[in-house]
């Protein structure tokens, strides 16, 4: 399965047109890097996808469990995700720029 899904990668929309990674570039190195077992790899190429992992997590948790303060567990775990993705994309542009 690892096998197939690096050599099945879907291309970005934004890199392939633009030459601009969108936030979410690498996410899927990140998770086949991850599903190899080498989580400082997958960090490496997305720092929020395991924080994603356990917003989805949670997110399916609270929809069958229904627990009277799953909603803001998933709320307060989709804020820090995104904060995550946006200082990572942030930070990735700031290098890019650089070295130009």
């Amino acid at each position: 399965m690892i096998d197939w899904l690096e050599h099945n990668l879907l291309p970005c929309f934004l890199k392939s047109h633009f030459g601009l990674e969108c936030p979410g570039c690498g996410m899927q190195r990140s998770l086949i890097a991850l599903l190899k077992g080498d989580i400082l790899e997958s960090l490496h190429y997305h720092v929020a996808l395991i924080p994603f992992i356990i917003t989805i997590s949670l997110l399916i948790a609270q929809l069958i469990i229904k627990h009277e303060k799953g909603g803001k567990w998933v709320m307060w775990a989709f804020i820090i995700t995104t904060g995550i993705t946006v200082v990572q994309f942030i930070i990735k542009q700031i290098m890019l720029f650089q070295t130009h």
